[in-house]
């Protein structure tokens, strides 16, 4: 079963669900207390399902790459990294999928399969409009609704002679770069260097690269010359270091008090980047509640990208609602219990509805629209929060959901 976030349904079912589904009365962001967690991560809605086995830490995959819901289930909101390992019988080429069991509220089957582009012309093709690289491979991935946002691994038969690479797909006609890769060197089964490449994946159900090359030169050969003409540079340096760490220690043992409470401090420093903007509205100006034109910006950013802290175990919900407490910016929320989460109705007084039957608010993490809501998506360091007005259910600010 389906729990996509409450965010489209229509104006009778929305009043069909006050009735009878309990829902208190709207809220803003003076009034709103935090959800409690016992609430957040209530799985009750969720139909029973044919048993399955519960997967394990690392997981060979089926030839088709499927796991179905039943399986994905027994990992849902479980601690810890989830692996299915697949291989590609043609080429040699092995992938493994990751999944954080935290990040899975509604299981979904997952189609994990990668198939590798065959087509050489096609890749140089990519290649030499990724501003020549040297090296490149293709895949597709077939499409899904992922269950939650996965990092990729791919081990390739060879070493590749390359320090950056990035994750592309053609937009008409040209590379558009979706994230950036980890390059990892190692030996195989036979001793043979082989490189593997790490990536999130944020998108499925296309074609897509991996291009690269070398971006830096070897300076190792000119390091050791100099070293060698003034060996004096990095004995005086070292000696130089060694005084200022001794410097650093003496001031730590004599103000042990202070280095605790500058611990402390580091510690609770946790940031994340949120941002909303609604230039969507924009674009679809006529549809648009004309009493509410003056709450659209001219440029549609209601928050520029902004780093904020936040305390770990806090929500995107937490997140949100503190910005907007603290920034001045109106927020609308409701509690739906059918959901287990916080509902955003509005923000900055733009609620759904008020551009065409298809509007409303939507959040992603690190380009992932979740299949749940707000209040249960617990915040990790460097997420990237953004929350975007949609008119068209979604598809318009990136969300394949519906598609």
């Amino acid at each position: 079963m389906k729990k996509k976030r409450n965010i489209f349904l229509t104006a009778l079912l929305v009043v069909a669900m006050l009735l009878t589904g309990g829902c208190g009365p709207k809220i803003n962001s003076e009034q709103i207390t935090k959800l409690d967690k016992a609430d957040t991560g209530s799985d009750s809605n969720i139909p029973e399902e044919e048993q399955a086995e519960p997967l394990k830490e690392d997981n060979e995959l089926p030839e088709d790459g499927i796991i179905t819901t039943a399986q994905m289930k027994t990992i849902s909101g479980e601690e810890g990294e989830y692996k299915f390992h697949g291989e590609d019988k043609s080429s040699g080429i092995t992938y493994t999928w990751i999944y954080e069991g935290e990040k899975i509220r509604n299981p979904q089957e997952q189609k994990m399969k990668v198939s590798f582009v065959t087509d050489a012309a096609k890749v140089d093709q990519v290649k030499r409009s990724a501003n020549n690289a040297t090296v490149g491979i293709g895949f597709a991935l077939e499409k899904e609704n992922m269950a939650a946002p996965p990092r990729l691994a791919i081990t390739l038969n060879e070493k590749w002679n390359a320090d950056t690479v990035i994750l592309c797909k053609m937009v008409d006609g040209v590379p558009k770069k979706m994230a950036d890769v980890t390059i990892d060197q190692s030996s195989g089964d036979d001793s043979k260097e082989v490189t593997t490449l790490t990536f999130p994946v944020t998108e499925v159900g296309d074609t897509y690269y991996l291009v690269g090359g070398k971006t830096k030169t070897d300076s190792t050969s000119a390091d050791e010359t100099d070293n060698k003409q003034n060996p004096s540079n990095g004995t005086d340096s070292t000696r130089g270091n060694q005084t200022a760490a001794g410097e650093n220690q003496d001031s730590t043992e004599g103000n042990n008090q202070d280095t605790s409470q500058q611990s402390d401090t580091t510690q609770s420093d946790h940031t994340c980047t949120i941002s909303i903007e609604c230039s969507t509205i924009l674009n679809n100006w006529d549809d648009l509640n004309k009493a509410k034109a003056d709450f659209v910006p001219s440029d549609g950013w209601i928050l520029y990208s902004s780093v904020v802290e936040y305390t770990p175990g806090e929500t995107v919900y937490d997140v949100l609602y503190r910005v907007c407490r603290d920034s001045g910016i109106h927020m609308s929320a409701r509690y739906t219990p059918m959901y287990g989460s916080y509902y955003v109705e509005g923000i900055n007084q733009l609620y759904e509805f008020d551009c065409g039957e298809l509007s409303g608010w939507m959040y992603s993490v690190n380009s992932w629209f979740p299949n749940y809501g707000c209040s249960q998506y617990e915040v990790s360091d460097g997420d990237m929060i953004e929350w975007r007005y949609t008119c068209d259910l979604g598809r318009d600010v990136g969300d394949q959901y519906y598609e």
